[in-house]
Formats: structure tokens, sequence, C-alpha cells
């Protein structure tokens, strides 16, 4: 894959916005083979703004989603995108990838999230052709002056044509014949002969939004802000899986399955995740998967190695078939959705927390802490009230605690080394909270309630620690936050005096 770095800058543009608002646009066109860019930096800007985009194809003007976009992109309407900038030094920057020759440009308008205004070029959508070549030195020295345009998000509708977000369907119309599924995995997955990937090898189109989220922050946060140990199984390999001739009858079977369904029949869904249930791993995704784990610290469970995979295959395709839960199949667009999975080390936490950045007050940040694990919070497991705080993000260091814990039991993993498998995809849906927990996060070991004695609880007991871990989780949420410019929803967990981050959401 080129780098920015090593295509020509075939134009710069610079835009007078609002303010003293100025926004730059570097583009990298289709040249000698390389792939496409478009660096998009807001300078004099002191607050994050979205680029709602989308692709136009020469002689078209209505948009379409390219296959590969870039992180924290969400599918607005199922038309157009919609990217947050994201603070690079004194800038806020977008940078998108294109791959597609065929497409001739990119079109845009800016989100002012704060006053929910729009801005336009002069009444009409922003135009970066890709395939043109200016004078950079001459363009760059000119710059366009742009209207603010005070609209809702109704009145932004333009007819659009939709693509898939995802390189291909992971269930269209099925063929039963096992060189279909073999067409699919290829698309599905670039690199044909693999089952797992290390988050640190460069495959952004491959996997889901939790991989690349992680990624993301992993590279940017400060070192104390820990994320549990990752391997990825990337989109395609449960087409790959299917296609093997062990797995032929099943493969006819979920094919029938899929086009009753498809008639209908939503009956059939318990049928098509049991009959997943029932696929068998080639010998070589065992090796595989083990090889990544150990090259990622992720320590294998403990157990003889056979049964430990059998439980590892089984929670594996657990999460592969809720992709064919009744909520899934009527609040996404199905058919067009690939599942990878996060095999995530457990961390048998001492802790479990919720923060928030901006409920109800953007400028305080608000969390909720557990002992044990996160489902006493979340799932309502347990009775009783969890610990909270309010931080004000202007005294990072000062937690005020507004309330102590009062729930009787906590639920812990019996042994320290054990697995949590999640569903990792790329979400279509125009409210993306609709797609949390849709699909099954699955725990290679079932946990188990434990009677909690809080007089002994460092986090009750010693107001040092307590501050310490309240002010620390805080500390991240704000780091976070700021990293995407816009509010955060985050859930993780303490270990030792450790913050781990396991997953966030933008709140909407």
């Amino acid at each position: 894959m080129a780098s920015m770095k090593s295509s020509k800058c075939t134009q710069v543009k610079n835009f007078e916005l609002q303010n003293g608002m100025i926004l730059q646009v570097d583009v990298y066109g289709f040249l000698n083979g390389h792939n496409a860019k478009v660096k998009l930096q807001l300078q004099n800007c002191s607050q994050p703004w979205i680029l709602h985009w989308g692709c136009i194809s020469n002689g078209n003007k209505k948009w379409f989603v390219p296959s590969f976009v870039p992180y924290g992109t969400r599918i607005h309407k199922k038309s157009a995108l919609r990217t947050t900038f994201i603070k690079e030094g004194d800038a806020y920057v977008v940078s998108i990838e294109l791959k597609d020759p065929k497409i001739h440009a990119i079109e845009f308008v800016l989100k002012d999230t704060k006053h929910d205004k729009w801005l336009k070029m002069n009444g009409v959508s922003f135009h970066i052709n890709l395939h043109e070549q200016n004078d950079v030195k001459e363009d760059g020295a000119r710059k366009s002056k742009c209207l603010l345009n005070e609209m809702s998000d109704d009145d932004l509708e333009i007819p659009l044509r939709h693509r898939n977000l995802c390189t291909s369907a992971l269930f269209p119309k099925l063929s039963t014949s096992s060189s279909t599924w073999q067409g699919l995995s290829r698309k599905n997955n670039i690199v044909g002969n693999i089952y797992a990937m290390s988050l640190e090898e460069p495959s952004n189109e491959m996997v889901g939004e939790k991989s690349n989220s992680i990624r993301f922050l992993s590279d940017k946060v400060p070192a104390w802000i820990k994320f549990p140990a990752s391997v990825v199984l990337p989109f395609g390999v449960f087409e790959k899986v299917v296609s093997e001739d062990i797995n032929k009858e099943v493969a006819k079977k979920i094919a029938c399955l899929c086009e009753n369904v498809d008639k209908g029949d939503v009956s059939k869904l318990k049928i098509i995740q049991e009959t997943v249930l029932q696929m068998k791993a080639p010998r070589k995704m065992m090796i595989e998967v083990r090889k990544k784990m150990k090259s990622s610290r992720i320590p294998w469970p403990q157990g003889p190695i056979e049964d430990t995979w059998n439980q590892i295959w089984q929670a594996m395709k657990k999460v592969w078939a809720s992709k064919w839960n009744e909520r899934a199949y009527k609040n996404t667009n199905h058919n067009t959705l690939s599942i990878g999975i996060l095999i995530q080390q457990h961390i048998r936490a001492d802790y479990a927390f919720l923060t928030n950045t901006n409920h109800p007050d953007s400028s305080k940040i608000y969390t909720e802490i557990v002992k044990g694990s996160v489902e006493s919070l979340v799932g309502g497991a347990s009775p009783g009230r969890a610990m909270s705080s309010i931080t004000n993000k202007s005294e990072l260091k000062s937690p005020i605690v507004t309330c102590y814990p009062s729930k009787s039991t906590g639920l812990y993993t019996k042994n320290k080394r054990s697995i949590v498998f999640r569903p990792d995809f790329v979400s279509d849906n125009t409210n993306i909270h609709t797609c949390r927990g849709i699909y099954d996060s699955v725990s290679m070991e079932n946990k188990e309630e434990i009677v909690l004695v809080y007089s002994r609880d460092l986090m009750v007991i010693d107001l040092r620690f307590q501050a310490l871990i309240h002010s620390k989780i805080a500390e991240a949420a704000k780091i976070i936050e700021d990293l995407y410019g816009c509010p955060q929803s985050i859930e993780g967990l303490v270990q030792d005096g450790q913050v781990y981050v396991v997953q966030w959401l933008e709140v909407v």
C-alpha cells in the first residue's frame, strides 16, 4: 500500500471559514498506481467538527460509500458518511484513503457539532476532484470564502447511492457449492490464507471498528492507559471455514435456511444459529490462533490443549451465530454486514467502571464503579448501587464521590487466565447505539457470584486510593474525548491500580 508520503501532492486547497478558521485540503490523486489520499485540516479551530461526505463517479452526481473508510466513520441513513475530525497538534484532521480509481471526486459539508449548524461552499457541497493536477504552490495561495448554512439534518438530505461498506456481503443469495463460499472468503479476506491477525498488522479494511479503534488509541494515549492484549479473526474467516470440505453439509444447510429467512420465515433464525455451532475447525486454524495469541501476549488458558481449543472454538462459533439473532436481523442491514472476532485477554479485574464525558453536563465527567465484572454494572445482575463520582474537567485530580456502593455481590471468573470473544464489525445503522450489544460477546468461562465485603475494600476505606482511581479514570476519559473531538461513553477495568480501557462509544 502506498503511503501518503510516497504519493505526489496534486492539489492544495484553502478555504476561509467562520471566525478565522481555515480548512486546508491536501489532495494526493490517483497517480502511477497509487491510492488517492485526501487530508483535511481545520486550523484556528477550538471545537470538534464532523465531515459529512460521499464519493461520486465520473458523470454521476449521486454519492456512494467507498469500500474503505477512516477511523471513527459512521454511515448516515445508509447513504452518506460522517467522520469526526481528530485533534493533531494545533489542528483537527481527517485523513481519507481511496482505492478505487473509478472514484472521480469526493463531496462534503462540515457540521458544527456545538451549535448544530452546517457549513457549505457558498450554498453547495465542497467538491474535491481526485484526478486533476494543479500548481500546488499557486493553488495553495488562494483562499475561497464559505457561507455558513443553518440547517437541520432533514434539510441536508441529498439523493445518494448506497454501496456496501464491507468488502462484500457475509450472506448474499447463496449457492450451496463450496466454490461460492471460497469466493466470498477471498472477497472478504484480502489475505486469503490467514485465520488470525495481531493488531499490529496493517489491514484496516479487514477488521472492524473495535480493532481499528484499539489500534488508533494505543498509538496516541499515554502508556499508563492500558488495553487488554488482543488478536482478531478478520472478515472472511467465517466464509473460509464454512467453505472447507469438512463443513460442506453445514454450508448447504445454512444456505437453504438463509433463503427461507430472506423470504420472510424468521423462525429459521434459531435453526441457523444452531447449525453454525455444528461447524468444524480446520487443524491449521488452531495452530495459527494459538501462535498469534502467544505473540500478542495472550496467555493460553489452563488445561489440555485440545480441550481448551474446543472451548475456544465453541465460543467463536457463538459470536458468529449471533449474527442471526432476531434483534440483529431486524435492526441492521443484515445481508451486507461481515463479522470478525476480537479475541481479548480476560482481565480478572478488581473493579469495573463506566464513565461518560457529557451526561448531563459537558463540563463534568460521570463515573460509576463496581467490584468485579462490568456485568454487575450494565446488566443489572446484582441489586444495589455502584460507587459514583463527578469530576470537573478543569480539576481532574479532585473527583467528588457522590454515592458509596451497596451491591451485595460481584461477578468474577474462577481463573485469572481466560479469554473473551467480542464481535468486530463496521456498523451501518443511523443510530450507532442500536448496534451496541446487538451481537453476542462470549466469555470462555462462566462467572460466579461472590459476596462482597466492603469493610476491607480499599476503594471505600482508603480515601487516597479512592481519589487516585477516580481521577485516573476521569483523566483517561478526558484524553479519549479530546482525541476523538466528541463526548464518549467508556467501559473499562481496574486491576492492581492499573486502568484498562475495554471499549468506548461516541455519545450522540
